[in-house]
């Protein structure tokens, strides 16, 4: 039975919001959990007319247990053939049914009328094309360095699942691999884990990438060349406002409180480039040489080379400007 307190917020956001589809396609925000993914989808919905979804199949929301479409954490594996149900439900929620899936009203960037949408998501990642074409959205991938990524996880819900899963068995791995990854899996540490977890969450979209009219946006570029990314999103998203858009990347996301002490610390220096030079590069204090090693090995493992040891920032293949690495690398 939910608690009133929990009815009495879904009431509020089902009338807290009225949509009409505007003239600009939606936006589907896929990233990697504690990837900035938050931060990013405000500075999305920063823009006029702008609502949000905020990870609609995330199963510990009450919102997504309200809905009951899914319940365990399978349920949005390939395996688990719901293929459909999910991208039906993504549809529903573009005609502004299910209203108490909208933001809560007293959240940040909340709008009583909106006519455009960012969706944020975490998983579905065997369907980003089908979403794309069937939700007729434009797709932005968000890549965040696996380290700080997984040192600022807790927990890896779906690991278990990648492992047992079929589908990525018989499409993207073969038996050495296979056997190497379960053997880390059983043996390794929970660091190792999360690579593992990192890889699996990212190994689909990084093939197809580069094949693909999606937007990918690296949590490092963003952070360290923030003017130049912000006009190149504009112009691929068409979004009006890039001072609004440069606002947002300057204040906290909404759930900076899941962060640790050192990067509150960190957000409280008011020389802007230390700043933004420390929320990249402060995990180098925090994984040991052999754990970066340890990465980088899981990362061949999967053959994926977007980052690489000793470096801050990703492959310049997925940058969009010549000058972000030469950022990264002065230390101010």
């Amino acid at each position: 039975m939910i608690p009133i307190k929990e009815h009495l917020g879904l009431f509020l956001r089902s009338i807290g919001n009225i949509h009409t589809k505007g003239d600009h396609r939606d936006i589907f925000l896929f990233a990697t959990a504690r990837g900035g993914s938050t931060w990013m989808m405000e500075i999305l919905a920063s823009q006029p007319g702008f609502k949000y979804y905020d990870e609609p199949f995330n199963i510990r929301r009450s919102n997504v247990q309200h809905a009951g479409l899914v319940h365990e954490w399978r349920e949005v594996m390939p395996d688990a053939g719901r293929s459909a149900d999910l991208i039906r439900f993504l549809q529903e929620l573009q005609l502004n049914q299910h209203r108490f899936m909208n933001p809560a009203p007293f959240r940040r960037h909340h709008r009583f009328r909106t006519n455009r949408i960012v969706f944020k998501i975490h998983g579905l990642e065997h369907l980003i094309n089908d979403i794309k074409s069937s939700c007729n959205g434009q797709i932005v991938f968000l890549l965040r360095h696996p380290i700080p990524t997984t040192l600022s996880r807790y927990v890896f819900p779906r690991l278990d699942h990648f492992i047992a899963s079929c589908h990525y068995q018989q499409n993207y791995l073969d038996d050495s691999q296979i056997r190497e990854i379960r053997r880390i899996h059983c043996g390794g540490s929970n660091f190792q884990r999360g690579i593992l977890s990192w890889c699996f969450e990212n190994m689909i979209p990084l093939r197809f990438a580069d094949s693909q009219d999606w937007l990918t946006v690296t949590y490092e570029e963003l952070l360290l060349n923030p003017e130049k990314t912000c006009h190149s999103m504009a112009e691929t998203l068409t979004l009006p406002r890039v001072d609004m858009m440069l606002h947002a990347i300057n204040t906290p996301a909404a759930n900076i409180k899941m962060s640790k002490q050192d990067t509150l610390n960190i957000l409280k220096d008011s020389d802007e480039q230390m700043r933004r030079h420390a929320l990249v590069s402060k995990w180098k204090g925090k994984a040991s040489a052999d754990e970066e090693k340890q990465c980088f090995e899981i990362l061949e493992l999967f053959g994926l080379d977007v980052y690489r040891h000793g470096r801050l920032v990703a492959h310049d293949r997925y940058l969009h400007h010549p000058d972000t690495a030469s950022i990264a690398e002065r230390s101010p």
